[in-house]
């Protein structure tokens, strides 16, 4: 069994039906390409079913941390920033100098899972 880094701790385990898990529940993998703003790495997400699912409505607060090879987005009801509500639905925006630090150029994978979305860039 192949086992890998898991953005939340530990090990990944594939479990029967392929999918990942961890101490939270994975609920999808969403692949995207990385856009460019004002020299800077953008990563959006717009009223996905499944980040929806997982807690990130419009509205809902959340803490993000800059790890050495992935950024997480946590749920918080006292978190600074908060997934905003556009015309389109929930949109998960993230644009700033952090986001020039990850190898971003094959694409990004968002690792949903309850509470939690991991960023982290295509390989």
């Amino acid at each position: 069994m192949v086992t890998r880094r898991n953005p939340f701790g530990g090990l990944w385990k594939p479990t029967r039906d392929k999918t990942m898990t961890s101490n939270n529940q994975v609920i999808d993998l969403v692949s995207t390409q990385v856009t460019i703003h004002r020299g800077c790495n953008r990563a959006w997400l717009q009223n996905h079913p499944s980040m929806l699912k997982a807690g990130f409505v419009p509205h809902a607060r959340y803490d993000i941390e800059y790890g050495d090879d992935s950024v997480v987005l946590r749920l918080n009801p006292e978190g600074k920033r908060k997934v905003s509500a556009t015309d389109r639905g929930a949109t998960l925006d993230l644009v700033n100098k952090k986001m020039n630090k990850y190898n971003l150029s094959n694409g990004i994978n968002w690792v949903i899972a309850d509470s939690v979305i991991t960023i982290v860039g295509v390989e």
